[in-house]
């Protein structure tokens, strides 16, 4: 697996997943010009630094620490109900980070100079190949039998999974015991009340929604005008900053990023900085979530309470021996 700006989602999803990544929508084709100039002289020049910012909606989602909370939880449980059926389970060790600090991060583009004037849009290598190791190892681990997979997730599994499984597991049992609705992770999940990773559906839509909204604002739409006339007196011609980004020539690669890809995107964030891009953009997005939770308030107060609620059925989970 490689990973770039390109496939760092930016629409909310949790960075426990870092997966987790957030999928922004390009806003147009890339149009780079005759022949981007290689080894343009570009003072390295960070723009702002979005990670430190957040949005209204993040009222309504777990903290990082709180989604850990409920992935522990959520853990102990299934381990508990594995063992009612004799089954020995080990939960995959947590993947290192690799790509975006948080959600806010890489959702406006890339902001950091001293990291693009090394790697372009693309991330770390040195993180890339740790993620990529541990992911080997996690593939390495012996795994469970076809029918102990379907006690650990129910039917919820591949189809060739449910091809495998022997004629007691296709009866919905396991060592004479029923499997419960979902497997081990469907009771667990129905213990801890709440959505999977205690994001609800209409916080996950809200804040997937805002960002192509966003980009839509007309001062955001003016801000990328300024951007665009700003990256062309440079010798690049791209319509709006995720366009730059988007290049299909800026892929991940063995041998890394190139002079241009560079160039490009020291230009990129120089002309972010210049005309206020992100915060531009993110104050954009801000009074589209705002506007969001007013016309669902009593919805999303109820998700709020119900992450609550999961958050301390997941504690005491941990409390308990």
């Amino acid at each position: 697996m490689t990973s770039s700006l390109h496939g760092i989602l930016r629409t909310g999803t949790t960075l426990a997943v870092a997966a987790v990544v957030l999928t922004g929508c390009s806003t147009g084709q890339p149009q780079a010009g005759p022949t981007a100039p290689a080894a343009v002289t570009v003072t390295p020049r960070s723009a702002a630094d979005p990670s430190t910012w957040t949005l209204p909606m993040q009222a309504y989602r777990p903290t990082a620490e709180q989604t850990r909370t409920l992935a522990r939880a959520e853990q102990k449980l299934v381990g508990r109900c594995l063992e009612d059926f004799g089954i020995v389970w080990k939960p995959a060790p947590a993947l290192p980070p690799v790509g975006p600090k948080n959600m806010l991060d890489w959702r406006y583009g890339i902001h950091d100079a001293r990291m693009s004037a090394k790697f372009g849009y693309q991330v770390d290598p040195a993180q890339q190949a740790r993620y990529e190791k541990a992911l080997k190892a996690a593939d390495a681990q012996p795994q469970l039998s076809a029918d102990a997979q379907l006690v650990l997730g129910g039917t919820d599994v591949p189809a060739e999974l449910l091809q495998q499984v022997g004629p007691e597991a296709r009866r919905g049992f396991y060592g004479g015991r029923k499997i419960p609705e979902g497997g081990c992770f469907g009771r667990a999940r129905r213990t801890l009340g709440g959505s999977v990773q205690g994001v609800s559906p209409l916080v996950q839509r809200l804040t997937s929604d805002s960002y192509p909204t966003s980009m839509e604002d007309p001062l955001v739409k003016a801000a990328f005008a300024r951007w665009s006339a700003c990256m062309k007196t440079k010798g690049f011609t791209y319509p709006a900053p995720m366009a730059a980004n988007d290049d299909p020539r800026f892929r991940p690669g063995p041998g890394g990023a190139s002079r241009v890809e560079i160039d490009t995107a020291l230009a990129d964030i120089g002309c972010r900085a210049t005309h206020r891009v992100a915060e531009i953009w993110h104050e954009a997005e801000t009074r589209i979530q705002r506007a969001s939770i007013t016309r669902n308030a009593a919805a999303l107060a109820a998700d709020r309470r119900a992450l609550d609620t999961s958050l301390r059925k997941a504690a005491d989970v941990l409390a308990r021996p």
